[in-house]
């Protein structure tokens, strides 16, 4: 049988994050055919010559043993194709792996694999929702449950148990969206069939009029934290810096402060992307603002491509190592603040 299948970078389409997918490229009497294998590389960590990530790649052991067996079990197909003596094209080679996946797997196992592409790629938040969301059906249900199983009876009960171990509405919103965003992606690579579908009769729009009660301090509470003296409290300085900054550069994101580098400060203006949205930002910087940059520039201005707080490192290197530290220190930050909270009454 003339026919090869390798994994390729798919340099012919860029996704939003940057990076190319990686296929399944079957070729068949010179007729290709790509298949996806839900991974996505930068262009600069791919090997061409192996068709797997280069060894820098934070997670090249982990991709290159998954996509091994996705090469491996195409391989196993075109193997029970020779021994058959079948004659098939390339597109019924890509539809028969397509329909070799199960129909209606545990739902559980799903969550996992999706759990397992989501840290590949690192979506670390993303794939903790879902983790999340795994554990608090896995409390509700206490035994293993195919996608057939949930229909709106299920959802209904699963809501209702929410509610009773005490979840919030927004709570509750987020588990039922991931839980039907799952479904949606089960659906689209053919992994369950969408008369599996039960949020076609089970709405989510109720949670849409749930408003969160805004919380605000006042101009002169602002005032109180501004002038508290962090020489008599110096463990508390950098929640009160961080804070601060925040506040003078329009309510600034934790996790962009963190990645701040001295390179996006220019002269007087603050010129960052925005990490969650890649929006563009130019910003006036006002003089309290650049002074606590003055303050962390006498401290560890050595190099101009170092972070400015210091809340994360170069020695940061994988999504989730980020991730973790982001978390550790976001919650440092945060019980710094309750206690310049307590102490200004």
């Amino acid at each position: 049988m003339n026919t090869s299948i390798k994994t390729v970078l798919y340099t012919s389409k860029k996704l939003s994050n940057g990076e190319h997918p990686v296929m399944l490229r079957i070729i068949k009497d010179r007729r290709t055919k790509y298949l996806s294998t839900g991974f996505s590389c930068p262009v600069e960590l791919w090997d061409a010559n192996s068709n797997l990530p280069k060894k820098k790649h934070p997670l090249y052991r982990e991709i290159g043993i998954l996509l091994g067996k996705k090469k491996l079990n195409a391989e196993k197909l075109l193997y029970e194709f020779e021994n058959e003596d079948k004659d098939v094209s390339a597109y019924e080679i890509k539809t028969k792996l397509t329909k070799n996946k199960v129909s209606n797997p545990c739902v559980f196992d799903y969550f996992e694999n999706i759990i397992k592409r989501l840290t590949i790629k690192g979506q670390i938040k993303t794939a903790e929702v879902y983790k999340d969301t795994q554990k608090n059906l896995k409390y509700y249900t206490f035994k293993k449950i195919r996608f057939s199983d949930i229909d709106v009876q299920f959802l209904s009960g699963f809501e209702e148990h929410l509610i009773v171990k005490g979840k919030g509405g927004n709570t509750i919103y987020i588990y039922l969206r991931t839980l039907r965003a799952l479904i949606n992606k089960a659906i689209k690579e053919d992994v369950c069939s969408e008369k599996f579908y039960a949020f076609k009769k089970f709405s989510l729009s109720k949670y849409s009029k749930i408003k969160t009660a805004k919380r605000a301090l006042s101009k002169e509470e602002i005032g109180r934290i501004i002038l508290l003296n962090t020489n008599d409290f110096p463990h508390l300085a950098d929640a009160k810096n961080i804070f601060l900054f925040s506040f003078y550069c329009r309510g600034m994101n934790f996790i962009d402060i963190a990645f701040l580098s001295w390179t996006d400060i220019r002269k007087d203006r603050l010129v960052y992307t925005r990490r969650k949205t890649k929006e563009l930002f130019n910003i006036q910087l006002l003089p309290p603002a650049q002074e606590i940059l003055n303050y962390y520039k006498d401290q560890n201005l050595t190099n101009k491509e170092n972070f400015v707080f210091p809340l994360i490192n170069k020695t940061h290197i994988t999504p989730t190592m980020i991730y973790n530290r982001k978390l550790k220190m976001l919650r440092k930050t945060n019980e710094g603040l309750k206690e310049i909270a307590e102490l200004l009454e």
